[in-house]
């Protein structure tokens, strides 16, 4: 009977080893552990072209025909790293099995039919492979009943014969960990699955053998749900422990307006646990006088939008309201309106969301309305007191953004661009070649000055850690520029 490999593959040692394949002569056995991925029945010499990578080839009689075939065979084999050739048994030169040698293809013969042999081989790896599946889902039943992270990972490393197993954030720190080895194995490596699909997600790691790459990929990948679970879980404890002195910028990522940028994910929101159904938007409230405010805030909300829950936080208020299309949104909006003089009488700000679908979204949702919210009560832009996050234009953006942070940011990423004497035009020459969408003509035309010299100043900033050439950090960098040039004392156009 062949058992499976750790990664459930059956390996060419079985072949070699096993009493059901006693009548199978080794040649030349290259790898023994080389796993068979697939079979390959060939009754023609060109079906060798399409076979793929650690695919165990069976040559039919009328194929082995003599040593050259068999050399040509064995010539195709290495080509698409096929890991072994059976074929019939017959009279073999040294010279077949010299080749099967140099190319380091495994070689093994036969008395039996091989038709028959490929049957009985076929059964044997997919009884090894459902083996191994009914292993894999066992163990992800075990490690689903895991009290906590901890527990779940001590259960991963079980299956893994040790291997230290660690949850690795974003940013790179290693936030639970069982303990490591007191002298890690010189051929260990580190085998890493995502936890979510975002940009930058946490990750469940594993230290193991090389050769049991393959296996731990598959236990971390049948570990990940439960793991991605108890992490929201071990969040979503943290965050409600800590939700009286949260502030926006905690939920929703944005910076405050005393400069502090809170490390806290965007998707605390929607770990919370808000019970959203269909669609809805977000309203927040914001004051610079929330102290005295609590009272005049619950009577507005409770008068524009009934008994739906308010949430107070440190840098305002915010509640979820449901609307069942735009038309409901735009009165429930307009009567918000209503009450513009009250709001200013109070000294209240506030900022409206867009439409969202599902409660994946309310962190995005809370970044909009707070960040309409803000933009209310910024005096420089003469807003009303109610601002749709619709209505932001990113002509205004810039001024978002605090000018004393902008100028601390600037002293961080470019204090090559501060420190040259000719500051001042290098980012009025980033600004303007970005205004016109990269327009050399364009932007030397606004400035008054020839397209050469703009160049040459686009060059000297780049040359000072200015990007211009990725798309990502382009709307950054004109954001951070143009508050940087207000806080200078020069109005941005």
């Amino acid at each position: 009977m062949m058992r499976p490999n750790s990664h459930g593959l059956v390996e060419l040692r079985d072949l070699a080893e096993s009493s059901d394949f006693e009548d199978l002569v080794t040649l030349h056995l290259a790898d023994p552990r080389s796993p068979v991925r697939e079979l390959a029945l060939v009754t023609d010499i060109e079906e060798m072209t399409s076979v793929g990578p650690d695919t165990l080839i069976m040559l039919t009689q009328e194929v082995a025909r003599g040593g050259w075939m068999i050399s040509a065979a064995l010539r195709y084999a290495w080509e698409r790293r096929a890991c072994a050739l059976i074929v019939p048994h017959q009279a073999f030169t040294g010279s077949v099995i010299d080749l099967a040698e140099r190319l380091g293809v495994s070689l093994f013969t036969t008395d039996i039919d091989i038709r028959t042999l490929a049957i009985r081989t076929a059964i044997h790896v997919g009884v090894a492979r459902a083996d191994s599946l009914a292993r894999l889902h066992r163990f992800a039943t075990r490690v689903s009943l895991s009290a906590d992270i901890p527990a779940a990972l001590a259960t991963i490393s079980a299956e893994l014969e040790g291997a230290r197993v660690a949850v690795r954030l974003d940013g790179g720190a290693v936030r639970f960990s069982t303990p490591a080895e007191p002298h890690p194995h010189p051929g260990s490596t580190r085998v890493c699955v995502p936890l979510s699909s975002r940009p930058r997600p946490d990750h469940l790691v594993a230290e193991t053998q090389d050769p049991e790459r393959m296996r731990a990929e598959q236990v971390l990948a049948a570990a990940s749900p439960t793991i991605r679970a108890l992490l929201a879980e071990e969040r979503l404890s943290e965050t409600e422990a800590s939700l009286p002195t949260l502030s926006v910028a905690a939920l929703t990522g944005l910076i405050t307006p005393g400069g502090a940028i809170d490390s806290v994910g965007s998707d605390v929101a929607a770990e919370l646990g808000w019970s959203i159904d269909g669609d809805y938007f977000v309203v927040f409230f914001a004051s610079s006088s929330q102290g005295r405010m609590g009272a005049a805030v619950r009577q507005l909300w409770n008068d524009v939008f009934g008994q739906l829950p308010l949430a107070r936080i440190e840098d305002g208020w915010f509640g979820f309201v449901p609307s069942s299309d735009e038309h409901s949104r735009s009165g429930f909006v307009a009567e918000l309106r209503s009450h513009r003089l009250r709001l200013q009488a109070f000294d209240l700000a506030a900022g409206v969301s867009d439409v969202l679908t599902d409660i994946e979204h309310a962190a995005r949702g809370l970044r909009e309305a707070s960040l309409a919210a803000r933009l209310a009560t910024n005096e420089a832009l003469s807003v009303p007191a109610i601002v749709e996050f619709s209505e932001i234009t990113a002509e205004i953006l810039p001024r978002v953004l605090p000018g004393p942070l902008a100028a601390q940011l600037a002293s961080t990423l470019l204090p090559d661009l501060l420190a040259d004497p000719a500051t001042n035009e290098l980012v009025d020459a980033v600004l303007a070649y970005l205004d016109h969408r990269g327009s050399v003509s364009s932007a030397a035309e606004r400035l008054g000055v020839h397209r050469n010299t703009l160049q040459a100043r686009l060059a000297r900033a780049q040359q000072t850690g200015v990007s211009l050439s990725d798309p990502q950090s382009v709307l950054p960098m004109h954001l951070l520029l143009a508050a940087l040039k207000r806080t200078r004392g020069r109005p941005a156009d």
